[in-house]
């Protein structure tokens, strides 16, 4: 159960963990509070249907809470710590992935 049942559930992809990861960054900006699909949706600016799809799976790995269309996220130390281990691995991800490009820039030129 938590973040890590919950990722597995989800695409594969660098796009489906970018949302995943705004939205979870932004439920644990809020935590307590309620809000919807629409307002998630808003805030990371994602499409709606793939805020849905992550928010859903999200409930499923017992990471949020849901009463329909409302979700919120409810502060827990095993599952903040869990939330940090995947931003942090994300951001790792993402600066090794910019380098990269950096320096096929510098060596091969724009092109």
């Amino acid at each position: 159960m938590g973040l890590d049942r919950a990722l597995h559930a989800l695409p594969d992809d660098r796009g489906t963990e970018n949302a995943v990861r705004d939205v979870l960054q932004l439920m644990s900006r809020h935590a307590g509070e309620w809000m919807r699909t629409t307002d998630v949706s808003r805030s990371v600016e994602q499409p709606e249907h793939r805020v849905a799809v992550i928010l859903s799976t999200l409930v499923d790995g017992l990471v949020l809470r849901s009463e329909g269309d409302r979700f919120r996220y409810d502060r827990d130390s095993i599952v903040d710590m869990d939330i940090r281990r995947f931003l942090n691995r994300s951001e790792a991800h993402n600066r090794l992935a910019q380098n990269n490009l950096a320096r096929y820039r510098d060596r091969f030129g724009q092109r």
